[in-house]
């Protein structure tokens, strides 16, 4: 296969949009779509999918004049905040069983001394509600700012929680590259899901690939960028195929049908010249050297031994270098674990909170309750 055909095939994987005709003609797509949907009906909880309000919404300037929607969930004055980035063509709905299951005393068990926490959910420029950002703006230190925007907004001067999926988690070790002052003075948790310290691994030939400056991957992500009508078309005319890349791509075991329909609505609002845009940073990150700023902070890593995405190997290395972090492997899930197993992804993080409220010495009894 060729060098672009090498990439091509990598971005069809990543985003749904390139190589769906490898899951089969038109009619057996149909069929499949049918069969699964037919068959995953349990709705349970994933009735509510896209329908929570937010105690509190607004906007946070980011430094280059984009605009990041921001919701809140929690007591304004909550002692403990905690902030939630997403990953790679999501939006912040992606934490919707976070949102569920963490709000409240005792991290939403109705249990314990734990104090309320306030939880604050943002859309990653170019992603969800948030502006497009201009044209070279789609890199991991944008993102790391954007972060760094919502933390002085958000919470100026109280102790925070981290919590980050895929390009969320990489965003928070960008952030931890660039400021391990923030991270030992007010950082008392952090949250890695389904996230590598770097994202491929560090061949001379993927560093070749994918380098930020080769002028193949710049080639393909200009025609993305400047002919997004052409590729948006492909998207919309094999839609079966893209849902099913979604299932397929997003998750490892039977969910419910419901569940891929609002992970496919999240990703195919992202338009394709983001997905292009952002394609050269994430293909080249490495923040290996920015792990040890977390040493010592309570730390949840939780990663699908199914992943597809980020392989389980990337969240074990960075467990082998932050031995005091607690590593939790979903088993049989996918790159979406926080949806796929919302019931373990929110016990590691709650347990990850408690560590934290002791780490920050915050005490149950300055539970506020004004919202």
């Amino acid at each position: 296969m060729s060098t672009v055909g090498r990439i091509l095939g990598a971005a069809g994987i990543a985003t749904g949009v390139v190589g769906a005709a490898a899951l089969g003609g038109v009619t057996a797509q149909r069929m499949a779509v049918k069969r699964y949907r037919s068959a995953l009906t349990d709705l349970t909880r994933e009735e509510l999918l896209g329908d929570l309000t937010p105690d509190r919404t607004y906007s946070v300037a980011a430094e280059d004049g984009v605009v990041l929607h921001v919701e809140e969930v929690g007591p304004v004055n909550a002692p403990l905040t905690v902030i939630f980035a997403h990953g790679w063509t999501l939006q912040s709905g992606s934490w919707h069983f976070q949102r569920l299951g963490l709000a409240g005393p005792g991290f939403g068990t109705g249990e314990g001394d734990s104090p309320a926490v306030r939880m604050v959910f943002y859309d990653h420029r170019s992603h969800g509600k948030s502006t497009h950002a201009p044209a070279a703006h789609s890199t991991m230190e944008y993102l790391a700012s954007d972060l760094r925007h919502v933390i002085t907004t958000a919470a100026p001067d109280k102790p925070i929680v981290l919590v980050g999926h895929s390009m969320g988690g990489m965003a928070i070790l960008t952030l931890a590259s660039q400021e391990p002052a923030l991270f030992a003075d007010r950082v008392i948790g952090v949250g890695l899901i389904c996230t590598g310290a770097t994202y491929l691994r560090q061949t001379q030939f993927n560093q070749l690939l994918v380098a930020r400056g080769n002028r193949v991957v710049r080639a393909i992500t200009n025609v993305a960028v400047r002919y997004p009508a052409m590729f948006e078309r492909g998207r919309a005319g094999s839609r079966d195929a893209v849902w099913l890349l979604t299932r397929s791509l997003g998750f490892a075991k039977d969910v419910p049908g419901p569940l891929v329909d609002y992970l496919d609505d999240m990703i195919s609002a992202t338009p394709v010249e983001v997905i292009a845009e952002y394609a050269p940073t994430l293909f080249s990150f490495d923040q290996s050297a920015a792990l040890p700023a977390l040493t010592g902070i309570p730390t949840a890593i939780v990663a699908g031994d199914q992943d597809r995405l980020t392989p389980l190997a990337r969240s074990q290395a960075i467990a082998d270098v932050l031995p005091d972090a607690e590593f939790v492997i979903a088993r049989g899930a996918g790159h979406m674990t926080m949806m796929e197993d919302p019931d373990l992804t929110n016990d590691a993080l709650r347990r990850m909170l408690e560590r934290a409220v002791a780490y920050g010495g915050i005490s149950a009894k300055r539970r506020q309750v004004r919202r």
